[in-house]
């Protein structure tokens, strides 16, 4: 396996929520220290490809080392994360098996611990599991697929297809990513679901999606809105997510502009998130 690598960086504390948007890319492997007594916070990436911890070297100074040892997360601190009642998401083999004993019926999704790209429990994606879960019974009995922006780990994609998505397609500008993707579809035995490397930035949409998932950095969403809603079905949902609040009203804006109905949004600490529907034309 090829070595990974960590990125480190001293920062000033004033400037935590531009950090977190400026290394959205990384954001499921950063963490960002406050040190006391300073007005500094200290910007640590784990788990990185050589290209990935040199692109932040290059872009953001810092320094750069091979990682000697995987960082893990105790089950402990990875409880089941129950959405709507309709939709578990489990971090260990152990808790899916006690989740399936304990609720024999209930759709439950592996998403191991510890793993980079989100487990369920991060704002964004939590806020769009349940506006996936809402799309779902919406569309109940009907024939629906899936587009999902930003796939990360898969979990969106793969929760789409639990909560009743005929098919799903999923992204992932990191190739780590949609390996990792890949990795747990075969874990939890989910067929029907593609996953590719995509860049937004360069893709147009070739066909449309009854649901779009685009959780995405702000500046990043307001660049790619119009292909965005180029890619849902007219009267299609959007979940999105990834927006700082500073940035919530630039975002929210762009939307419009290409077409969607904003329905529904939720601030959850620096976070938004949202659903909306592409306008009949």
């Amino acid at each position: 396996m090829s070595p990974r690598y960590v990125w480190r960086k001293l920062g000033a504390a004033k400037w935590e929520d531009a950090w977190v948007e400026r290394l959205r890319e990384v954001s499921d492997r950063l963490a960002i220290t406050a040190l006391a007594g300073a007005k500094t916070i200290r910007l640590e990436a784990f788990q990185l490809t050589k290209a990935q911890a040199t692109r932040l070297l290059k872009g953001f100074g810092g320094v750069i080392a091979v990682q000697k040892k995987q960082r893990a997360v105790s089950e402990a601190v990875s409880a089941p994360i129950r959405v709507r009642d309709k939709l578990t998401v489990v971090g260990s083999e152990r808790a899916l098996a006690a989740e399936k004993k304990a609720a024999p019926g209930r759709r439950v999704l592996l998403i191991p611990a510890g793993m980079a790209f989100g487990t369920g429990d991060h704002a964004t994606t939590a806020s769009c599991l349940r506006f996936l879960t809402d799309v779902s019974d919406e569309l109940t009995g009907q024939s629906w697929e899936m587009l999902d922006l930003g796939a990360g780990s898969g979990i969106l994609a793969l929760a789409a297809r639990l909560l009743g998505a005929k098919r799903t397609e999923a992204g992932d500008f990191d190739p780590h990513a949609v390996r990792t993707a890949k990795e747990n579809a075969r874990r939890n035995a989910i067929k029907g679901i593609v996953v590719q490397k995509l860049d937004v930035r360069n893709w147009q949409p070739q066909r449309t999606w009854n649901v779009v998932a685009a959780n995405l950095f702000s500046d990043l969403l307001q660049e790619v809105a119009p292909k965005i809603v180029a890619a849902v079905a007219p009267g299609g949902r959007v979940v999105f997510s990834g927006i700082l609040r500073t940035q919530e009203a630039e975002v929210i804006s762009a939307f419009r502009r290409a077409g969607l109905r904003i329905d529904r949004l939720v601030r959850n600490g620096n976070w938004v998130s949202g659903l909306a529907t592409r306008m009949l034309r």
